[in-house]
């Protein structure tokens, strides 16, 4: 696409599908966090770019890339971007006394299956006016944006405006069905989490990975029959008493943590989530 003249001013509206798409690389992905269809997404791209007179994506494979001509136009559109949505999150922490609405929580789907689930029966008993949504994700959702209100992640993040709440120290030991017909097989993780601590152990421990997958749940369910053996926190493995650990040292030790952006952490609906699970998840670590 040349370079032209233009005069229009660039679209607000189009700027946050531009930065959406350079966030996630794909128009699915970018359409599921705006709320519209991914045909949505190409017609808004493309009239930025015919707005502005660049090519702002070039396409492969692997999904959308920015071009170097986009750099400039998405970092003012961040500029843009980042006082409204501290805006919209002092909003929401000025909202009703009342202990009430919606709480967004993120967490990979073993922690959400095994410790805040769970829990949940308690917290709407003691706060019958919230409303959780538990969204499962592998990737680290952004609190700034309010893609989620609380994170429970295996890191504390380095930079930005986050309160973060240490849960505890977690231990992974090897689990196997003693009953389990190939001792050196294993479960792992597939090639979309390879980088997690957990996958760099399995590849070195020299035993044969024999099932993968990006769930979990569904490892484990291969594991308590006897399919291969699995790493897990101990707190996820001693719940199944068909698989039993191998005795010793952990195999490696991980920190879970609670994590809140600051502007929400006094929302009364954010504080008195919070103040339940931090008790609640600990519990359930500790078995």
């Amino acid at each position: 696409m040349t370079v032209q003249n233009r005069t229009d001013q660039p679209d607000w509206n189009d700027l946050r599908y531009a930065l959406e798409l350079a966030r996630h690389g794909s128009l699915s992905s970018a359409a599921r966090t705006l709320g519209v269809n991914h045909a949505t997404v190409a017609r808004r791209i493309a009239a930025l770019e015919a707005s502005l007179g660049i090519t702002l994506f070039d396409r492969n494979p692997r999904g959308y890339r920015a071009t170097p001509a986009a750099e400039p136009v998405l970092a003012a559109a961040q500029q843009v971007e980042a006082p409204l949505l501290r805006l919209g999150r002092q909003m929401a922490a000025r909202g009703a006394d009342e202990i009430e609405g919606l709480v967004r929580i993120t967490a990979t789907e073993v922690i959400a299956s095994h410790t805040i689930a769970p829990a949940l029966a308690g917290l709407q008993r003691r706060w019958p006016k919230l409303q959780i949504e538990i969204v499962v994700e592998h990737r680290t959702l952004s609190l700034a944006r309010r893609e989620a209100e609380i994170a429970i992640r295996w890191a504390r993040p380095e930079r930005g405006e986050i309160y973060a709440t240490r849960l505890g120290a977690v231990p992974y030991h090897l689990y196997r069905n003693p009953l389990a017909a190939d001792p050196g097989a294993i479960a792992a993780f597939d090639e979309s989490l390879a980088e997690l601590p957990e996958s760099r152990w399995v590849r070195q421990s020299g035993m044969r990975q024999t099932i993968r997958s990006n769930s979990m749940l569904s490892l484990i369910a291969a594991a308590r029959a006897g399919a291969c053996a699995i790493l897990l926190p101990d707190y996820v493995g001693r719940r199944y008493p068909e698989i039993i650990p191998d005795p010793g040292k952990p195999a490696i030790t991980r920190e879970l943590w609670l994590l809140v952006h600051r502007d929400l952490r006094k929302a009364p609906r954010i504080r008195a989530t919070v103040d339940f699970l931090v008790p609640e998840i600990r519990k359930s670590l500790r078995g």
